[in-house]
């Protein structure tokens, strides 16, 4: 039984660490955690990094890893670092910083316990693979396709052996943006596009449906998840709300006042396309309020435009 109760924290002085903090997610987090008052660290995967309360280290640093959370003792944990580029060529690369990096986190969380509130781990809604409903909840049998989604899903089963020593809730996100996204993803594609005022935009398939959430309802999820008492819970975090691109053409198409020809580039369209896929997100509203969050296509596309 899912209890709503959530736990009231002081945001003062409690610490969070936030790995990959220097990527589009974690960025928008640490502004996040940073206006309510939170300390807030980060670990990421380069070296001289300047930026107070920001240590570098590679996950697969384990002696190294400890010895900084054990300097930090955070309260909260939200651990993003991981290859998360569907395209990246060394596949080793995502089973040993993904599943290995994420158990070497786990055990200097372990042996630092004693003031954790929680731990949150990233997933991805990539687990599910192809399922055989456009709606994906988390009852379903994970059925992933790449390897990308089949790290996380072996990442989610290495942490399950944790739940009985840390707080734990692990995440999976679907579709969400916002300025600062990578040009490859296809919203930040067409809404630069648009800002341009090109004449032409080659884009696959645009009558397909999938969730376009906004980074902000991401970040309150993440929040509201955190300061809960809930652990050892796997959650969707996702709207339900799905959009076509022509959907999106057509709104970015309004806010700017602009037209543009679509182009079909048959190297895009890719086989086998799932027509809808979206989240079902009633485990999420059972465990946090999100009452009031807009989750409105044109807001979400208009963050592009006025950034």
């Amino acid at each position: 039984m899912l209890i709503l109760k959530e736990i009231k924290m002081d945001s003062h002085s409690d610490k969070i660490l936030i790995t990959g903090i220097n990527g589009f997610t974690g960025k928008y987090l640490s502004d996040h955690f940073s206006s309510l008052g939170y300390h807030v660290y980060g670990i990421v995967n380069h070296k001289d990094n300047p930026e107070k309360n920001i240590f570098s280290c590679n996950l697969l640093e384990k002696d190294r890893l400890k010895k900084i959370i054990s300097e930090i003792q955070p309260n909260i944990i939200i651990h993003l670092a991981a290859i998360s580029f569907v395209g990246h060529k060394n596949i080793e690369d995502f089973y040993s910083v993904n599943i290995i990096g994420t158990q070497n986190l786990l055990d200097a969380l372990k042996d630092n316990a004693e003031n954790i509130k929680k731990v949150i781990l990233a997933s991805s809604a990539t687990v599910y693979g192809n399922q055989d409903s456009y709606e994906l909840s988390e009852t379903m049998c994970p059925n992933p396709n790449n390897h990308y989604g089949i790290s996380k899903l072996a990442m989610e089963q290495v942490a399950k052996n944790y739940f009985d020593f840390l707080p734990i809730i692990i995440t999976r996100p679907f579709n969400y943006t916002a300025p600062g996204q990578d040009l490859n993803f296809v919203i930040p594609k067409i809404t630069n596009a648009f800002k341009e005022k090109s004449d032409t935009l080659e884009l696959g398939n645009i009558n397909v449906f999938r969730e376009y959430n906004s980074v902000n309802f991401i970040t309150e999820s993440y929040y509201k998840l955190a300061i809960s008492d809930h652990q050892s819970q796997i959650v969707n975090v996702c709207s339900g709300k799905t959009y076509s691109l022509e959907e999106v053409i057509n709104t970015c198409s309004v806010i700017t006042n602009h037209k543009l020809e679509i182009l079909i580039n048959q190297n895009f369209v890719r086989q086998n396309e799932i027509y809808k896929l979206s989240g079902n997100p009633d485990k999420l509203y059972s465990m946090i309020n999100l009452e009031g969050k807009k989750l409105e296509l044109a807001d979400t596309l208009n963050l592009f435009f006025h950034s």
